[in-house]
């Protein structure tokens, strides 16, 4: 298990501090992943940090594949890429949920780096994707970041992820809440599963 305190970067340690400043409460710990929790009304919204063992690249890569989460995100019944720039990407996605109807939305996406380490940012943007379908909820707000850190020489990643969604329809908070807080650290075990295949 990599050192928190030995290898994370004091930039990403401001970051994590950042979190905690804006309101965000730690409500669970496993495998290596923090999970942070915001109580701001409706919708849900949550922060993580955890290490992979692989360079920020392959983390990134297997975040951008968004023609292939279906195959290792829970519950991710469809995720179509509907455009593509330099670096942006327009990302249709409907979510197949027990018990409640179906969710959908579309994301744009934007990437890039800096001095620390590098970015993902994505924000609802249903307007560049299909209309509401039959049997799906559109989700009215569905945005968020990854910040990926180099430790240990650049051979692994400290992630710092961010999100706010509000699933729309008649849902009772405390079910999005508690599902989605579970959730992140087996989203954490995927990616680290995923990274194998971008070398």
């Amino acid at each position: 298990m990599l050192s928190l305190a030995r290898l994370v970067p004091l930039a990403t340690l401001a970051m994590i501090a950042a979190l905690t400043g804006q309101g965000f409460s730690p409500i669970a710990e496993r495998d290596g992943v923090k999970v942070y929790r915001k109580d701001s009304g409706r919708g849900i919204e949550l922060g993580a940090e955890g290490n992979i063992a692989a360079p920020p690249a392959q983390v990134r890569a297997v975040l951008l594949d968004y023609a292939n989460h279906t195959k290792w995100v829970h519950n991710l019944a469809e995720s179509r890429v509907l455009d593509r720039g330099p670096n942006s990407l327009d990302v249709y996605q409907r979510l197949a949920l027990p018990v409640i109807e179906d969710r959908d939305f579309t994301l744009h996406v934007t990437w890039g780096e800096d001095a620390g380490g590098s970015w993902i940012r994505f924000t609802t943007a249903n307007d560049r994707g299909p209309k509401p379908v039959r049997g799906a909820v559109r989700v009215p707000l569905n945005e968020g970041s990854w910040r990926l850190e180099p430790i240990d020489g650049g051979k692994a990643t400290h992630a710092i992820y961010q999100f706010h969604m509000d699933l729309g329809g008649s849902l009772p908070g405390w079910m999005g809440k508690s599902r989605a807080g579970k959730d992140i650290p087996h989203l954490f075990d995927a990616i680290r599963h995923q990274t194998q295949y971008y070398r």
